[in-house]
């Protein structure tokens, strides 16, 4: 089988993958992913982009994410059993196989590029859509079977920060209008953290940038909408404990350096 040819989709969206399936090996406490290990092989992908990614920090760094959107699904689930989960940006997560959930509507929403890359390698399940739209283009939510008393979870995986910060703003308060009693899930970084994250995307010849940043999402995002009830930050690295792992002294390093510049936060819409 042939490498991924440079720059191509399939071989931005491996990059994730990489950590994932390096991290079901090193650290299969954290919600394991065996489908990226399988979907790497049928891509012919043979090597990460580079050798950090075999260390046990980088694994952590991609491993996690799915991780803390896991728990915050499962939190919410215990509220409204019959809720609607939806990936913003969801490339080629395996969250929902990952979890094992077959009960709920379950929809995954990206580029029309990127659905046609997860249609080749994620069999889609029973209860299950992928939907083709640009998140900036809101007539993506009309395509998402809410009910109010069954409640939704959105959820965005490093998608939010290539946006500016207008179109995240509009985009949660729309979102808070259309689906109240809702949970919008996503990760950030703060200015020093996009300048950290910059600098090394610079590094690899790629000209995309972090745009979207929060310094106090709590804060920031409550004044986005009239109908958003509370805004809840966590660490990134450190918010949701998991049970049974033991980093190495570089791996606890690297989250030190993190603490102050990676985030997850949950944003919940007043039930009106």
């Amino acid at each position: 089988m042939k490498e991924l040819k440079k720059d191509s989709v399939e071989q931005t969206l491996a990059i994730p993958l990489w950590s994932r399936a390096i991290a079901a090996k090193k650290l299969p406490q954290i919600l394991p992913d065996h489908d990226a290990v399988r979907i790497l092989k049928q891509m012919g992908e043979k090597r990460p982009p580079t050798v950090f990614y075999h260390l046990e920090c980088a694994a952590l760094a991609g491993a996690i994410r799915q991780y803390d959107f896991s728990c915050e699904i499962s939190s919410y689930l215990d509220q409204h059993p019959s809720a609607v989960i939806v990936e913003l940006g969801a490339g080629l997560s395996c969250l929902r196989k990952q979890m094992k959930i077959e009960d709920n509507d379950w929809i995954n929403i990206d580029l029309p590029d990127v659905i046609a890359c997860r249609e080749k390698y994620i069999e889609t399940g029973r209860r299950e859509k992928n939907i083709a739209f640009d998140l900036t283009d809101h007539r993506w939510m009309d395509e998402i079977s809410f009910r109010k008393e069954d409640g939704a979870i959105f959820l965005a995986g490093g998608v939010l920060h290539y946006l500016s910060y207008q179109d995240v703003k509009d985009l949660i308060r729309e979102m808070a209008e259309r689906f109240p009693g809702a949970a919008f899930v996503f990760d950030f970084v703060n200015e020093k953290g996009a300048k950290s994250g910059n600098t090394q995307i610079r590094m690899t010849d790629n000209d995309t940038r972090i745009r979207f940043s929060l310094e106090d999402a709590e804060k920031e995002v409550s004044s986005f909408s009239d109908r958003i009830s509370e805004a809840v930050q966590k660490s990134y690295l450190e918010g949701y404990p998991v049970e049974g792992v033991r980093y190495s002294l570089l791996t606890k390093m690297y989250i030190r350096s993190k603490r102050d510049k990676y985030f997850i936060v949950r944003v919940t819409f007043r039930d009106r």
